[in-house]
């Protein structure tokens, strides 16, 4: 018999993923799937349960579910990424960037069911994944190193996102696009250096993103020509703008056109520092798959192959 874990995150999309989860396991158990209640009560706890699961605490598990937003599907890299366990991806959050990358049903719980059991038979797809660690006087959260498979942002998108998160409304990218114009009221570049595979760039900034897949916010690339499974990250960097090009810049990225921006300059790299420096404003804490994940100095490193997805 087939033995799936499972994690739901009740609080995504103001609840919906909640409801979304049942009938996930619903439609699971009449496909004769022996389901393994992974849900706890923090982000924590159920990361802690999914990695003891996938460790084999309770038995074989043939793969890994999440239900909900990105932030669930960081949490599900997290426990199963550098193992050979599949994670499977029912996309019920308001973002779901990582997901619509791998071509994935977005709010249809039965096609992502039949999606995970069919690609399951088939083994799934190999991508990649990006591993995080703090440098000397950096932070990661939870530990000595976090992973990720969409973008981390530690420029303006960063502070856009960390404002966003601390929003009940509006919902969708009409949230990102509130708290951006929040954000620009008061923004000064920051000060950066960011060196990629070598290659140092230090000057003061706007944005700053590693990314391995295009999009952050729910369809903002960010981005736009990364790849999951190229086995590179995508640099991008906006250098110093005032509040005025700011406000002009930012609205471009949600079709990716900023990076026909003179000041914008995207590049591939497999391992990419990131730190502050006195020449500008002190960076915000680093955010990945929409998470808060540490504040700087940081390093990225891309892992190919390290994560086999239901898709």
């Amino acid at each position: 018999m087939t033995r799936l874990g499972v994690v739901v995150n009740p609080t995504a999309d103001r609840g919906r993923a909640d409801r979304v989860g049942a009938r996930v396991h619903a439609r699971l158990r009449e496909r004769g799937v022996e389901v393994v209640e992974l849900s706890g009560a923090t982000f924590a706890d159920s990361l802690a349960r999914a990695r003891a699961a996938v460790a084999g605490e309770h038995g074989d598990l043939d793969g890994l579910v999440v239900v909900g937003g990105d932030g669930m599907v960081h949490l599900g890299v997290n426990a199963v990424a550098g193992t050979s366990t599949p994670l499977g991806i029912v996309a019920a959050g308001s973002g779901n960037d990582f997901a619509r990358a791998l071509g994935l049903p977005v709010r249809d719980p039965d096609g992502a069911v039949a999606t995970i059991l069919r690609t399951l038979e088939l083994g799934g797809r190999t991508v990649d994944a990006a591993r995080v660690r703090a440098l000397e006087g950096g932070h990661v959260e939870g530990g000595t190193e976090r992973w990720f498979c969409g973008v981390l942002s530690a420029g303006l998108d960063a502070a856009v996102n960390a404002r966003a998160n601390g929003m009940r409304r509006p919902r969708g990218r009409a949230k990102y696009a509130v708290a951006a114009l929040a954000e620009l009221r008061r923004f000064v570049p920051f000060g950066y250096r960011v060196t990629s595979d070598g290659t140092v760039w230090e000057s003061p900034g706007t944005l700053v993103a590693v990314a391995n897949g295009p999009a952050i916010g729910g369809g903002i690339r960010i981005a736009p020509d990364a790849r999951v499974d190229d086995g590179l990250l995508d640099v991008v960097l906006a250098g110093p703008l005032s509040r005025a090009a700011a406000a002009r810049v930012f609205p471009l990225t949600y079709a990716g056109r900023h990076v026909a921006h003179p000041a914008v300059t995207v590049a591939p790299a497999t391992v990419v520092r990131v730190e502050a420096t006195s020449d500008g404003a002190q960076p915000p804490p680093a955010f990945a798959d929409g998470e808060a994940v540490g504040t700087l100095p940081l390093e990225v490193r891309v892992e190919p192959g390290a994560l086999r997805v239901l898709s």
